[in-house]
Formats: C-alpha cells, sequence, structure tokens
C-alpha cells in the first residue's frame, strides 16, 4: 500500500533523501514558506525491504498514513477533457514512420536481443548503420528524462534498465509518432496527452482488473521509457536533400508532467489522472517536415498506423511476444515498395532474437522449442489478420505449420470428402510427420509476403498517380465490379476446384475460400490475375 502526505505537510529534506525511489517531491505549486512536500503514488512502493516506512520513521509530525483505496467512480471535474486527436475514424490515423521512429520502436520492442556494447565512454551504445554504410544512426539511454539535461546511461545501468523496459512502450512510442503528425512544426510545437487518450487508444479502459492507480502507474512507465532513446544521426545525401548530421538528442522530449489529485474526507490525496508534454526530437526537421519536403530539401515520411495494432499488442504480449515484435516491424516494412519477401531466419531473429537462434542452430535438440514457439507465433499472427504468403519453392507444404495445412480443409461437406480422399492418394498425407530436415529448410525458406486486412492495405505505399495526356474521361474498370459470386460461378463453370484455382493463382486454398464468402477485397493485380484465370471479360 503506498503512503501519502496529508495536505500542508512540510519538512526538512531528511525525508526525500531517505525514499529510494525518489517518491517524495517538492510541490512547486504552493506559494507557502519552505518546502511543501508530496508523495508520488506512482513510486512509492510501501518499501516492502524494511518493516516501517523510511519516511514513516523519520517524519517528526504524524503528516504521513497508507493511502486507503477510494470510493466510488474516478470521474471528476478536476481533470481536463480528453478530446481525441488521432484515431478519428475509429481504425487508422497517420504516423510518423522514418527510420528513426523504426529503429526506436525496434529498441523499444526488441531491446535486450538487439547487439548493444560499451563506447569509448563506457555508455550504453546501439549502432544501426543506413544506405550501405554511407551514414549510420547511435542510440543511447538517457538516466532521467524528465530533466531537461539528458545523461546517457552507463553500460551497467543501461543494460538492466534494458532488462526492465516493457514492450508495451512501443504502442506510447507510435502513438507519438502519430500525434507529431498534426503539427506542421512539431519539432517545435508540443502536444499533451492525458491518462485518458492513452487508455482510450490503447484499449485500457476495458481492463475492469486494474485499479485507477495501476493504470496511471503503468501509462506512467510507458511514457517514461518512450521518452529515454537518444538519437545521434550522420545521414547521407539522398536525391536532392542534402546530407546531415545531428548531435545527440531525445527522440521524444518530455517537456513536462501534470499531475491531478483529489483530496478525500480525511485528507488522503489521491491521483485522479496525468497529463504529459511532449515534443518530437530535431530528428522531426529533416523527416517529418511538411514545408521543406515542398522544396526537396527534406523529407516528410509517413505511415498509417491500425489501432488494432495497438490493442493487439496490449492483449498479447505476454503470450506471443514474438509475434508481437514482429507486428510492430511490419507496420513499418510493408510500406515500403511492392517486394515484401522475406526470410525465414530473419523472422527467427526479430521475434527471438540472435542469441536464441544461435542456441538452436548449435545446441542439441533446441531447435524443437524453437520451431515450435514461431509456428505459434506465426498462427497468432495469422489469427489477426496478416496471412502469411508460403513461397512455393521453398517453403512448401511438407514443412509449413499444421494450422496452415489445415486451413485448406473445405467448408463443404462434399468437397471435404473429395478432399480427404485426394488427400490418401498422395505421396504425402495432411496427417505425415514433417520430414526430418525441415529445420534446416525451414532456415533457408522465405515468405512472399503477407494478405492484409482492409485497415493495414492503407499503410502499402501506393504509386503516384500518373498525369493523365487526354482530356477525355475514362470509364472505370469493369475489374471494380468483380463480385465474389462472380469468382465462383466462373470456378464451378470450369469445373475447377479451390485447390486447383489456387495453385493456377499461386494462393492458398483459405484466401480462394475468403475470397468467393466476400470476407476481404482483393488488390488490382489480384483481380487480373483472376479474370485471365478464370475467363472472365475485363470490359
Amino acid at each position: 500500500m503506498v503512503h501519502t502526505a496529508k495536505k500542508g505537510y512540510s519538512s526538512s529534506d531528511d525525508c526525500r533523501d531517505l525514499c529510494p525511489n525518489g517518491a517524495i517531491k517538492i510541490d512547486e505549486n504552493t506559494n507557502t514558506n519552505g518546502s511543501t512536500l508530496w508523495i508520488d503514488p506512482t513510486l512509492c512502493d510501501h518499501c516492502q525491504d524494511v518493516e516501517v516506512p523510511r519516511c514513516v520513521d523519520a517524519c517528526p509530525v504524524d503528516s504521513l498514513a497508507p493511502l486507503q483505496p477510494k470510493k466510488g467512480r474516478n470521474k471528476s471535474t478536476l481533470l481536463p477533457a480528453a478530446i481525441p486527436t488521432i484515431f478519428l475514424n475509429g481504425k487508422t490515423t497517420p504516423f510518423a514512420s522514418s527510420m528513426v521512429v523504426w529503429e526506436a520502436c525496434n529498441i523499444l520492442a526488441q531491446r535486450q536481443s538487439l547487439p548493444w556494447h560499451a563506447d569509448a565512454s563506457d555508455r550504453l551504445c546501439y549502432q544501426r548503420s543506413i544506405h550501405r554504410g554511407r551514414g549510420g544512426m547511435r542510440f543511447r539511454l538517457d538516466t532521467n528524462p524528465e530533466v531537461a539535461h539528458f545523461t546517457p546511461m552507463r553500460y551497467e545501468l543501461g543494460i538492466a534498465a534494458l532488462a526492465q523496459f516493457d514492450l508495451r512502450a512501443a504502442c506510447l512510442h507510435l502513438i507519438f509518432a502519430a500525434c507529431a503528425t498534426n503539427h506542421e512544426r512539431p519539432w517545435e510545437e508540443p502536444f499533451v496527452l492525458n491518462d485518458q487518450h492513452i487508455e482510450q487508444y490503447l484499449g485500457l479502459t476495458r481492463r475492469k482488473d486494474l485499479t485507477k492507480l495501476e493504470k496511471l502507474t503503468l501509462i506512467k512507465e510507458l511514457v517514461y521509457q518512450a521518452c529515454q532513446i537518444l538519437v545521434a544521426l550522420d545521414w547521407p545525401r539522398q536525391g536532392k536533400v542534402q546530407g546531415f548530421s545531428l548531435d545527440e538528442h531525445p527522440v521524444w522530449h518530455l517537456l513536462d508532467t501534470q499531475y491531478y489529485f483529489e483530496e478525500d474526507a480525511e485528507g488522503g490525496r489521491h491521483l485522479i489522472g496525468i497529463s504529459f508534454t511532449v515534443r518530437a526530437g530535431l530528428w522531426a526537421q529533416h523527416f517529418l517536415n511538411r514545408q521543406d519536403c515542398r522544396q526537396q530539401t527534406a523529407f516528410y515520411q509517413y505511415g498509417t498506423l491500425p489501432q488494432s495494432l495497438l490493442t493487439e499488442v496490449m492483449g498479447s504480449w505476454q503470450q506471443y511476444e514474438g509475434a508481437m515484435r514482429l507486428l510492430l516491424w511490419l507496420v513499418f516494412k510493408l510500406r515500403l515498395g511492392s517486394d515484401h519477401r522475406m526470410t525465414v531466419r530473419t523472422l527467427l531473429r526479430l521475434a527471438f532474437g540472435d542469441a536464441r537462434l544461435t542456441e538452436a542452430t548449435t545446441v542439441r535438440g533446441a531447435h524443437k522449442r524453437l520451431l515450435k514457439l514461431f509456428e505459434n507465433n506465426l498462427e497468432a499472427i495469422h489469427r489477426y489478420g496478416l496471412r502469411p504468403q508460403f513461397d512455393p519453392e521453398t517453403y512448401g507444404p511438407d514443412i509449413q505449420p499444421l494450422w496452415a495445412r489445415v486451413a485448406e480443409i473445405p467448408d463443404d461437406a462434399d468437397a471435404a470428402l473429395d478432399f480427404w480422399t485426394n488427400d490418401a492418394n498422395r505421396d504425402r498425407s495432411l496427417t505425415d510427420r514433417a520430414p526430418r530436415d525441415k529445420w534446416q529448410r525451414l532456415l533457408n525458406a522465405r515468405l512472399l509476403g503477407f494478405e492484409l486486412p482492409e485497415n493495414w492495405q492503407q499503410s502499402v505505399r501506393k504509386p503516384r498517380p500518373q498525369r493523365r495526356r487526354s482530356s477525355k474521361s475514362t470509364a472505370p474498370p469493369a475489374a471494380s465490379t468483380l463480385s465474389s459470386d462472380a469468382i465462383k460461378a466462373a470456378r464451378q463453370q470450369l469445373n475447377l476446384s479451390q485447390r486447383a484455382l489456387a495453385q493456377r493463382l499461386g494462393k492458398s486454398q483459405s484466401w480462394i475460400r475468403d475470397v468467393e464468402n466476400g470476407r476481404f477485397n482483393i488488390s488490382a493485380s489480384d483481380r487480373t490475375r483472376l479474370q485471365t484465370v478464370l475467363g472472365l471479360a475485363r470490359g
């Protein structure tokens, strides 16, 4: 149970110095003589290592007491209104997606799995080369994000801090990246977020198992971790944009933390809200500069952030950490170009780290555990809505996960009977054990990409529309009216099974089934291929 100081409590600095967590602070909003103190309930842990809390033992007056749980609802007129500024359509929002934001997200998601080292001044450091070694980024951790003048952590302290980092802090980082896009000059214009905003964006309003104080403590920890990352840049020239260098600075400046209290009848002060004032670092002047981007002297790099990603990470980060790491990486990766091929080895390294991958390739039997873990996490991504496309040459059905092969079984009873009849006559049946060399083949396998749900398709960078050379209006292509019923009827007219059509298209049978059931929209390129294979008119 945390402690509280009664209103007007003032004392010497002895109490502040005794608190190991720095929970006793000076109230700068009071104008009384002497130092009026208050206890930050998000830091106070009741001094669990001793019988009597140190502040209570040292207090000369009876002004400290255990904070009793607040009864009733926590609604209060003292809290500022929480008007959302992102996810206005309830599904997606623009967010800054430059390499700085991407790599900072990787730091918060992968933490100790990255190759950290001690630099020349014995500070914890992580470096990433860019553009084939022509430039680089250096990341370090700030000791205290509340202090204006940052101090990079020493190596030992930084390693211990990384071990305490929470993957969910990456969600706060993405929220900051989204809020920054609301400003013309985000490196100069701060934005304010309070706990109510963050609860809405992360879906914490549904967490009835957490008390108000537990939610506030969690939110503050995640915000502070997201604001601890420092970056220094050496960026080479790209096209007309000249190269530049930036000295070390916070990715996100935490300018102010405001606490909102409500006093009960006994004089106890209950924390009912927190607001944070945050500003983007100087990196935004080069990568989130809309005005200079028009002059081709800076970049304006952004993507589309699905809110479902944040709620998925908040709900599954403990059970499927590897899958959540991959989703946080894919939200950046899938907006780059059209070739989204990736090797399984890369996915293993991102999801579980180099050390775990090295152990699986060198320690006898360790690969079995990692293989099962990888397939379970890949299934979690599939259930979320990103469906992996297996490369037929390197990731054949015999080494695909069982859940992917089971998905090929038709829902229709007659079709399922035909499926199992054909399956019994094949060289390898669906129920056969995996080949002995599955692990070795898996390390060289790759995915062609992912079939994306609607709210993720907006994240993919679309080609710029070409100027029309003729003023004549063009009618919309007939492919846009291709319905799921038309696809199914054309397939049946050609006496093609779903499996046969899937093989001709290079797709999975479950993809064909979902298209015919109208579960998602298909892309223009897939529509063209369907029309070609099924012999449908294009207009």
